[in-house]
């Protein structure tokens, strides 16, 4: 009799009803359940085309080739794209097993110089959008708490396996790995013969232990779904004309990388006319809305770090400052939006009338910079005072504060 475990992983890839595909295939739904756990003796043909036809599948089924790589991704890195890229090249289907462990993976981290550590869905969305285009790729999960660590285990580890194999219907010719050392295990447990790619790596010198310990020094190994996740975000603080938008532009400048305006100021001469004395208290979940966007923009597109103009504290300070009350939206925008470096600049440099602006008295700017402080340190936000009114003096500061958040290996003494 056949083994259909490949068409229950293409119905749960479809993410439909059983009902829904039988409908749609002119069977009933106690049939379909039959036919998938091989308990139908004699398919219909005609049902069989009309289901693999449904799910995309080809019919008559052909022998074919099934490479199968397992992974930690932790994280994922152009050494393992190439690999992929390799073995899709070689075969008809390819699944990646995306390994975890939770004690395992927070010990990586813990011994890295990341600022954050991945989680299951950051490393299961770094494979699914870098090779979304590519539908003979498979991304499926497995997790390995519980197994004595690597490289011991293999028995239990094997057993896992062969598990979710049967569960999702995988059914591997060989295995593809950069690691000689794994070959015999491959062969003995799942009589499986590996194909070794660039095991020397002579073609990709590098390796997630490389990048976990120096993200931005390896950038250029890193991917292009994946550098959002170690941009590093620098956010620039303070009041009416305290010089933010001029500093940000110049920073962005000289790392050569993106940045985030401010919204706020967009928002008020496109919706209020240029005049800020028209907000309301709806319009600042709108505010702080389009702020996240250019944040997230600047973020996707940085070269290893992006400059923010204004931050969510700074929003809440206006609305507290006209409103008289913080806005739950915002405080949630706050909560969620941490920054690896926030600076504050003293509100002390010359106050330069544009149109938009309305707090500009020595007392106004004294009381707004006391406000920015008292949200920081509400909100448990670490930031980095520049007290010098000198325009060249805070960006020389600046840059150095940034150099150091970068490079903190070469300014640790």
């Amino acid at each position: 009799m056949a083994n259909f475990n490949y068409l229950k992983a293409a119905i749960k890839r479809k993410n439909v009803s059983l009902q829904t595909i039988a409908d749609a295939c002119g069977m009933t739904k106690g049939y379909l359940s039959q036919l998938i756990n091989d308990k139908v003796k004699r398919p219909s043909a005609q049902k069989l085309e009309a289901l693999h036809r449904y799910l995309q599948l080809e019919y008559p089924i052909k022998d074919k080739k099934v490479g199968v790589i397992f992974g930690k991704f932790y994280p994922l890195h152009t050494g393992h794209i190439y690999l992929i890229q390799r073995a899709i090249s070689q075969v008809d289907e390819l699944y990646i097993i995306l390994c975890s462990d939770t004690k395992r993976d927070e010990a990586l981290f813990h011994d890295s110089a990341m600022s954050r550590q991945p989680t299951i869905n950051d490393r299961m969305r770094w494979l699914l959008q870098t090779f979304k285009y590519q539908k003979n790729i498979h991304i499926e999960l497995l997790e390995e708490d519980g197994i004595p660590s690597y490289p011991h285990g293999w028995d239990e580890w094997s057993e896992r396996v062969k598990s979710l194999f049967n569960d999702k219907g995988i059914a591997p010719n060989c295995v593809y790995s950069s690691q000689p050392q794994d070959v015999k295990m491959y062969r003995d447990l799942f009589n499986l013969d590996t194909v070794l790619i660039d095991p020397d790596r002579h073609f990709m010198n590098v390796s997630s232990t490389q990048i976990r310990q120096a993200p931005l020094k390896n950038w250029h190994y890193i991917p292009t779904e994946v550098r959002p996740f170690f941009v590093r975000t620098v956010a620039i603080l303070g009041g009416e004309s305290s010089g933010k938008s001029t500093l940000v532009n110049k920073l962005a400048n000289v790392f050569n990388t993106t940045s985030a305006w401010e919204f706020g100021r967009e928002y008020v001469f496109s919706h209020l006319g240029g005049d800020e004395r028209a907000l309301q208290f709806s319009d600042y979940d709108k505010i702080a809305l389009g702020q996240a966007q250019y944040i997230d923009f600047a973020v996707k597109y940085a070269n290893r770090v992006a400059f923010i103009d204004t931050d969510f504290v700074t929003t809440q300070a206006f609305c507290k400052k006209y409103e008289g009350k913080e806005h739950p939206f915002v405080q949630a925008m706050i909560n969620n939006y941490r920054f690896d470096l926030v600076i504050l600049l003293e509100n002390n440099t010359p106050w330069v009338a544009d149109g938009l602006r309305h707090l500009g008295s020595v007392g106004q700017r004294r009381d707004f910079q006391q406000m920015l402080i008292t949200l920081l340190k509400k909100n448990h936000i670490k930031f980095v005072p520049i007290t010098s009114a000198d325009y060249d003096e805070r960006y020389l500061q600046c840059i150095d504060l940034v150099r150091q958040l970068i490079n903190p290996q070469e300014h640790t003494s």
